[in-house]
């Protein structure tokens, strides 16, 4: 055949076509792939491709138009990565005339193909979009444990309509750029002086691992290149030096993996998990000089704690969060301590699953097919590449007890692909499908089935069932078809339903909260995809008209709170004890009234009087005028209260609250 040298696309390389018809000598099929992406968490490759359809030969003239009516499969084609069906094309016209050059063409996006005879002109075969940059395929490729991978991409085309084109086909096995895979290790609780293990579990049997530590202004190397995937360590007493006012010190574990001599990666570990670590937290306060501690308030993950020891909830928020410490004396001074810690952020797993339906090997629907292409979508929270991840895709007869595993995935975090399994479900029997998604702290579940082969009419063969739309399964008369009963309908007995999932969606839809005492998950026995929410508060109605709680799923409040000043009422304080003392005044004297003043009344007399104007009347000084006398008050209202932080609960009672997310 007439072979393409040079891409269309920069960047891209070719793989070559072959034709069975008789155009061989003058039109050419090829792809143009590139490995567009890795990943190194996943250990994946995502390459993208491109196939065309022209001229290629020296000679010029040679064209070929056809449409796709009269539903024939002119234009079909297939592409496979490893064997799996990754693109489809179906009952497509193309077009193709002339020597196309990568700057010099034109192509169905541009020229329809009733008018391509004498252009130079590209079929884009991948033709699945409303444009030719974006008219391509992907696939994801999954690497060795090493990193290193390789994919075989093959493609067939059905174009038997012409004796020209018949069937063309091309492969090639490609070797992909080798993937870094630094090793995460596994440590349990460290005690300083103590025995721990630190496991390694590496990508590859040949990659050798560093370990280091770091806490506080403390360093230093564990083990150094070793091939061991069990490495015993005791952290020094010393590190104690690091955290003088706890019991606890935190430090990162760094782990470098080497291949041979070249460093792949370095993964650090410490963490705090969202909503599954709890902090243990111990506050050591003493006074100075006499004085006593008189409160210890310590303010972290949104709630304030009066104790000196305690365990907070487990950490609700992620990322850079920060602590208050408030230690109170008897002398009423007080020391403040702020800091500030790391949480990873985490949710639980989620799965869903979009179709599911009976298939080929390719993934091509089949009503009797022995696969199931099952669509789905599920998300794992990486931590760092640390979490463990696992997907699997199971199944069992509708009357059996046990699953079945089709299909296993591990080490993705983030999956929304379709993935064609089985080969050995027939198609007399119905199946339940599971899917159960993994990581280290919890199991969801998603579920979904299909039915058995679609006939008409079915009678079993012991003749004691009967079934319509379906291959009779029980003796019983069953029904695989929608039904729809045009008059009342009247049961005798008891009705019982396989799925209650229309119910499930009727009464918690998306969005719903559940209230239980029962800590096990709905989705282990309602499905969908369920989180804890709202732990440690109480629900409060939206209102639109106030701006903290216009809308859904704000947050707000404290379990504690400590009163200040202005919290309190306006009020005064009365005079226990203590005495009141009139300042004294300067030296003064008061005047009598005027009139004339005589001592004593006739001869001997032994007493004194006054005479006012000759009278003997009472007499009076005169007035001092108006004046003042300063008191001064000495003495002490007392002292009450201590500071400490009061409930701010209602009479409560807790349970378990769920919201459906999914």
């Amino acid at each position: 055949m007439a072979d393409r040298t040079t891409p269309i696309h920069s960047g891209y390389s070719i793989i070559n076509a072959s034709f069975s018809g008789t155009a061989t000598a003058k039109l050419g099929c090829w792809m143009e792939y590139k490995v567009v992406s890795q990943s190194v968490e996943n250990n994946t490759s995502t390459i993208r491709f491109y196939i065309f359809i022209a001229n290629v030969a020296a000679s010029s003239g040679y064209h070929i138009y056809c449409n796709n009516y009269d539903q024939t499969n002119r234009g079909s084609m297939t592409v496979k990565a490893n064997g799996t069906t990754v693109y489809t094309r179906q009952k497509r016209g193309f077009a193709t005339d002339l020597i196309p050059t990568a700057s010099d063409y034109t192509t169905q996006y541009e020229t329809h193909y009733g008018s391509a005879e004498g252009t130079k002109f590209l079929t884009v075969m991948t033709d699945n979009a409303d444009t030719e940059a974006a008219g391509y395929g992907t696939c994801v490729i999954q690497h060795n444990a090493d990193g290193t991978g390789s994919v075989t991409l093959s493609w067939n085309a059905d174009c038997s309509f012409a004796n020209s084109l018949k069937l063309i086909t091309g492969s090639a096995t490609v070797t992909l750029p080798t993937i870094p895979r630094a090793t995460t290790p596994s440590v349990g609780t460290l005690t300083m002086g103590s025995q721990s293990t630190i496991t390694l579990s590496p990508a590859s049997n040949s990659f050798t691992h560093t370990l280091r530590y770091q806490v506080g202004s403390s360093s230093g190397t564990i083990v150094s290149k070793t091939s061991s995937t069990s490495v015993s360590w005791r952290p020094s007493v010393t590190l104690a030096n690091q955290a003088p006012n706890s019991t606890t010190a935190v430090g990162t574990l760094y782990c470098d993996t080497y291949s041979g001599n070249t460093l792949i990666g370095t993964r650090s570990f410490h963490a705090y998990i969202q909503n599954k670590t709890k902090l243990s937290v111990s506050v050591n306060a003493s006074g100075a000089y006499g004085s006593t501690i008189v409160s210890v308030t310590t303010t972290i993950n949104g709630t304030a704690y009066t104790e000196a020891s305690f365990t907070t909830e487990a950490l609700s928020k992620s990322g850079t969060q920060s602590y208050t410490v408030v230690v109170k004396d008897s002398r009423n001074r007080t020391k403040t301590l702020t800091g500030s810690y790391e949480v990873m952020a985490y949710k639980s797993p989620t799965v869903n699953i979009a179709s599911v339906f009976r298939c080929n090997s390719s993934g091509v629907l089949s009503h009797n097919g022995t696969y199931v292409s099952v669509r789905l979508r599920a998300n794992i929270s990486p931590l760092d590449s640390a979490n463990d991840a696992s997907i699997t895709i199971q199944s069992k007869r509708k009357n059996a007890a046990n699953y079945t595993t089709l299909r296993s995935i591990s080490g993705v975090y983030a999956f929304n692909s379709t993935v064609v399994c089985g080969g050995s479900l027939s198609s007399q029997y119905a199946y339940d499908i599971r899917v159960e998604v993994s990581d280290y702290f919890e199991t969801v579940y998603a579920y979904a089935d299909i039915t058995t082969a679609d006939t008409i009419f079915s009678i079993r063969n012991n003749g004691l069932g009967m079934a319509i739309g379906k291959i009779c399964e029980q003796d019983k008369f069953e029904v695989g078809w929608d039904a729809v009963f045009h008059e009342d309908v009247e049961f005798e007995g008891d009705v019982t339903f396989s799925s209650l999932t229309w119910l499930r969606d009727l009464i918690y839809p998306v969005g719903s909260i559940r209230m239980t005492v029962d800590p096990a998950n709905a989705t282990t026995f309602l499905g969908g995809m369920w989180e804890l929410w709202g732990e440690g508060r109480v629900p409060v109605g939206v209102d639109a008209n106030d701006r903290e709680l216009c809308d859904p799923e704000m947050e707000g409040g404290a379990k504690t709170v400590t009163l200040t000043t202005a919290n309190m009422p306006s009020h005064n304080h009365a005079l226990s004890s203590g005495t009141a003392t009139a300042a004294e005044a300067a030296a003064h004297t008061h005047q009598a009234a005027a009139g004339t003043y005589k001592v004593g009344s006739g001869s001997g007399s032994n007493y004194k009087y006054l005479t006012n104007d000759g009278t003997t009347g009472p007499a009076t000084t005169g007035s001092g005028g108006a004046h003042t006398h300063t008191v001064t008050l000495s003495g002490s209202t007392g002292s009450k209260g201590s500071g400490t932080a009061h409930s701010n609960m209602q009479p409560y009672i807790t349970c378990y609250f769920y919201k459906r997310v999914s």
